[in-house]
């Protein structure tokens, strides 16, 4: 193998890693969106109040 040769293969090699780890990042950040979202979806919500009568549909 020439030298040009390695120099790719070795740049090759560090992509790889490149990629595995911007892979581990965006599935890290995935998991937290996912777990933010089942977080909101936990809250609960005061329900509305009928006896506010502050929007009547027959106004």
């Amino acid at each position: 193998m020439t030298q040009g040769e390695q120099e790719l293969i070795a740049e090759i090699a560090k992509l790889r890693e490149d990629l595995r780890e911007l892979r581990e990042i965006v599935n890290v950040l995935v998991n937290v969106v996912m777990e933010d979202d089942l977080e909101e979806e936990e809250q609960e919500f005061t329900p509305f109040s009928g006896a506010d009568n502050k929007f009547n549909l027959y106004n």
